[in-house]
Parts: structure tokens; sequence; C-alpha cells
């Protein structure tokens, strides 16, 4: 999410940077005043377009991350500090948040259960979480997250989320060794 904020924030300086060189055009009339005028016009309305989309993105992504079922922390960077010696964790630490509305994987997100996407099956494994979600009439898309199997009351837990909020019952697969 940090990734999309710092997006988010150049398009908004670039807007303004845009804006302030249309100005300056406009009130210095110099000779190629027109080109100056016409290239921050375009540069303006480019980055508007952008910071917009960002914005629509960004929001999703606060929505998903507010309202996660699970999260999993795949690689969390750390290093240490000069003065004790000790590990200290990095301000960017890697998450995948998975809720009812969607996943966030970073700065891609899926969504589900909006604009005509739905969930249609959840699948917990011992070492992963599967999602088959798609629209009507469409190819069922999958996606496949590496996921430890909590403990049986964290278990009930995420199926009953699920269960309330999507109508979807996840199946839980076991794995049979044999040895």
């Amino acid at each position: 999410m940090k990734k999309l904020t710092l997006q988010s924030r150049f398009c908004l300086s670039a807007v303004i940077i845009f804006a302030a060189a249309l100005a300056a055009a406009l009130v210095f009339r110099f000779s190629w005043c027109e080109y100056c005028a016409l290239f921050a016009l375009m540069g303006g309305a480019l980055s508007a377009a952008l910071y917009f989309s960002i914005r629509s993105k960004l929001a999703a992504a606060k929505t998903i991350a507010d309202s996660a079922v699970i999260r999993i922390r795949p690689a969390i960077l750390c290093g240490q500090t000069e003065e004790e010696n000790e590990e200290e964790e990095l301000r960017e630490n890697f998450g995948i948040h998975v809720s009812c509305f969607g996943i966030l994987l970073g700065t891609k997100i899926i969504k589900f259960n909006q604009n005509g996407v739905w969930l249609k099956n959840v699948e917990i494994g011992n070492d992963y979480i599967s999602f088959g979600y798609g629209a009507r009439g469409e190819e069922l898309k999958s996606i496949r997250l590496l996921y430890s199997k909590p403990d049986d009351e964290k278990l009930a837990e995420v199926i009953e989320n699920f269960r309330k909020e999507t109508g979807v019952i996840p199946v839980i697969k076991e794995k049979n060794y044999v040895l």
C-alpha cells in the first residue's frame, strides 16, 4: 500500500507542477508560450487521470486491508541497528491481505464480490489456500497462496467469516501421506 500511496503523491505533485507551468506560460507570454501551455495542459491532464486511477486502487486496497479475514506475511525484511546490535523490522514488510472483497498482493489487487466478479469457492489445504473467482458465464480464475493451516479455533473463525460475508463455505482438504 505504501507504493500506491507514493505513486498517488507523485501524480498529485506532477499535476501541481504542470498547473504552475501552465499558469506561468499564460502569464509571462514569451515567444513559444503556446507550445509550453499545450505541453503543460496535456501533461497535467494525463497526471490527473493517473492520479484518480491510483486513488481508486488505493481505496480498494485500504478496504481489503481493513476488512482482512486472513493476513499472510510471506517475508519480513530485518536489519540490524548500529547502536544496539538488535534486529529491527524494516519499514517495508510484505503482506498478503485476504478479505471478502478481494486479495491484496503488494500493489496487485484481485477484486471479487464487486462489479460482477464473484468468489465461487475457497479451498484450504495443509499448506495452501485456494480461491476460485470469476464473472458469470466466464471461465473460472483461480489463485493459490502458500498458507499453513491454522489451529482449529482460528480455522473455524476463518470458515465462519467467509460463510457469513460471502456465502461461500470453504472446503478443507486433508493430505493423507502414505509411507
